[in-house]
């Protein structure tokens, strides 16, 4: 939710004002304005006086969700200049995403009863690899460790994910 308000005009040429009514099919009542957007709808508060139709000003509070909010201030400004909305802020990177995937990938096939040579086989390596070559194969520690990585998402490490980029166990700054 990001909270709008009027202070006095600025000095600067690209300083803007926007006009209520600029929000197009936006939900309005004098207080609280609802406007569409790519991701869904999005809350805009304002504090201007009743009866004010503009305002020029986003205020980010400096907390913890100070980047969050910074981010949709940023889709906000870029949505009434008609551009596109950019990256959202606490998307998973793609690399980190296929990670994910593989994790959980390898973490079905144990469980399912596959051997780590036939989990390497079949999800990491274009190969078979022979019975005599997997005791001192690169890939059998590979599978290890993602079994560790995965383990450790299925035993709730999945949750850090509904954070991200935010930490869980990162405690505030006082």
């Amino acid at each position: 939710m990001l909270r709008a308000t009027q202070i006095r005009p600025s000095v600067s040429p690209s300083h803007q004002t926007v006009q209520l009514s600029r929000l197009g099919s936006a939900a309005a009542d004098e207080l609280h304005i609802l406007w569409p957007a790519s991701t869904g709808t999005n809350n805009l508060v304002t504090d201007i006086c009743s009866g004010a139709s503009e305002f020029n000003a986003i205020i980010l509070p400096l907390d913890a969700a100070f980047e969050t909010r910074l981010d949709a201030a940023r889709r906000f400004w870029r949505a009434l200049n008609g551009r596109p909305p950019g990256p959202a802020y606490g998307a998973l990177p793609k690399q980190t995403k296929t990670r994910h995937i593989l994790n959980l990938r390898v973490h079905d096939g144990r469980r399912e009863g596959a051997t780590y040579r036939e989990i390497a086989e079949v999800l990491l390596s274009r190969e078979a690899i022979a019975p005599r070559d997997w005791r001192d194969h690169h890939l059998r520690h590979k599978v290890r460790a993602i079994l560790r990585r995965a383990d450790r998402l299925v035993a709730g490490g999945y949750r850090d994910l509904l954070f991200y980029p935010h930490s869980r166990s990162r405690k505030p700054d006082r």
